[in-house]
């Protein structure tokens, strides 16, 4: 049996023990992909390993991705439950699910016809989800946008001093005013976010959560975030992600499935402003003490200001539709 990857080796040991007790195939070799998530390759098949915090969370999921497929949402993983008895390691439970064998085209928001897919895939998700919010309501918690921007905002508003070590002024300015003029604007406004018909939200609809699989099938993956709310919540922070990627052209995003109806609201377009990629990552860099080189001058720095001109052309051209909206 082969162990790939740096780390604890009594942590593998003791997972490999575990796992022969579970699982009915003899174990090959183990290979950490990311904190918490292993790959295990066993004779006839391979298992993805993840940990999640609590029993009650693993439940969740193994639970929610299962009444996905039972409901027909054929486009993700299942959960194999091989004994009763949880595997738990360093207070956390681990799941065993489903490998997806990846296709060698990387799913990726800078492509096009990868974006119109990804708005069709969580259309087929959403439409499948509604069907599941009776039952699941009691069990994961309704999303609450407004809570969640509003404690990003006064945290970094509270890391402001760091930052100004890294980051001029003018841009922390720009941050800031595009901040407060989003909620400012939703407090007004936010039924773009409040009403209409309840989904289960992903709640992270990030490239690396969508995965192409070698049956040329595309997957929506990893469900730790969900929660109950209108679509809108997780259209925006899609529309941000794309954004990225389409230079912020605001033309381009109009074009888009959902997003050609979205942008007519005005809660939504002021939503868009709101620059939650900057406030998260500058939120997570004090929070971590990490203040390498490596990224600063190579991730934070760059995120910041390599678009800033186009980011203020477009959130300038937002702030003025918002007006005769």
């Amino acid at each position: 049996m082969e162990i790939k990857g740096k780390g604890d080796d009594y942590f593998y040991y003791r997972l490999l023990s575990l796992l022969k007790k579970r699982i009915p195939y003899p174990i090959k070799e183990i290979s950490r992909l990311r904190k918490s998530v292993y790959l295990i390759k066993s004779e006839p098949f391979w298992f993805i390993v993840k940990g999640y915090p609590s029993y009650q969370k693993l439940k969740t999921q193994e639970a929610f991705t299962n009444s996905l497929l039972q409901e027909g949402f054929a486009e993700t993983y299942r959960f194999y439950v091989f004994k009763k008895e949880p595997i738990i390691i360093d207070q956390q439970v681990f799941g065993i699910m489903e490998y997806i064998k990846p296709s060698e085209k990387i799913f990726s928001y800078a492509n096009k016809s990868n974006r119109k897919e990804a708005i069709g895939l969580l259309e087929k998700y959403y439409k499948t989800s509604e069907n599941l919010v009776d039952i699941y309501k009691y069990i994961i918690p309704e999303h609450n946008m407004m809570k969640k921007w509003l404690e990003r905002r006064e945290q970094f508003k509270r890391n402001i001093p760091i930052i100004r070590y890294f980051l001029d002024e003018q841009y922390i300015q720009c941050i800031e005013y595009w901040t407060d003029w989003s909620l400012e604007s939703l407090e007004k406004d936010k039924s773009c976010f409040l009403e209409g018909k309840k989904v289960v939200l992903h709640g992270d609809v990030a490239h690396h959560n969508f995965l192409h699989g070698k049956n040329n099938c595309l997957y929506l993956i990893d469900f730790d975030l969900i929660s109950i709310g209108p679509k809108s919540v997780d259209y925006v922070q899609l529309a941000n992600r794309f954004l990225l990627h389409i230079n912020w052209s605001f033309s381009q995003l109009e074009k888009m499935p959902v997003f050609n109806e979205l942008v007519k609201n005005k809660a939504f377009l002021s939503a868009l402003v709101y620059p939650s990629d900057l406030l998260r990552e500058w939120n997570r860099c004090i929070r971590q003490k990490n203040f390498s080189k490596k990224v600063l001058e190579n991730y934070m720095i760059p995120l910041t200001t390599n678009q800033f001109a186009k980011r203020k052309k477009f959130a300038d051209q937002i702030i003025q539709l918002t007006k005769i909206i």
